[in-house]
């Protein structure tokens, strides 16, 4: 899966954003506090809300332009990267993109079915993250002359 959007936002802003929430959640998940310099190649288990636990390790960082990890489940292999750049008017152009490979042929079978039907549910859920990131940034009294194009 992959999304391209514009988000009303200094790209800046949208990467610290970012940033924030993956130092909270390993954090949340190991009880350290890691500094951003020290995230390239950080690996760590997560306890999912399914239950099972993941493997995730920082495979890329480099501020205001590019964060990616992998995930690793007894059932899939996740890549997700995240890729910025300043748009003329100021506004961050992002790049997501998420892919599942499966640990065995049906699992990857049952990927492509579930990614067909849930696939809408997580573009529509990203992009209220991104609204809600343009919103926060708002609230701080800052704004952008440019419109959101999602």
């Amino acid at each position: 899966m992959q999304i391209k959007m514009n988000v009303a936002v200094p790209v800046e802003y949208f990467f610290t954003q970012l940033i924030d929430s993956a130092r909270y959640d390993i954090h949340a998940q190991t009880g350290k506090n890691v500094a951003p310099r020290n995230l390239l190649n950080f690996t760590y288990r997560k306890q999912m809300a399914n239950g099972q636990t993941a493997r995730c390790t920082i495979t890329d960082y480099a501020p205001g332009a590019v964060y990616a990890y992998t995930m690793r489940t007894g059932r899939n292999d996740y890549t997700v990267a995240y890729k910025l750049s300043t748009a003329q008017d100021g506004s961050t152009q992002l790049v997501y993109s998420e892919e599942a490979v499966g640990a065995t042929k049906t699992v990857d079978a049952n990927n492509r079915a579930t990614g067909i039907l849930m696939g809408w549910f997580r573009k529509r859920r990203f992009k209220q993250m991104a609204r809600a990131i343009e919103q926060s940034y708002i609230g701080t009294g800052e704004r952008l002359n440019v419109q959101s194009r999602f």
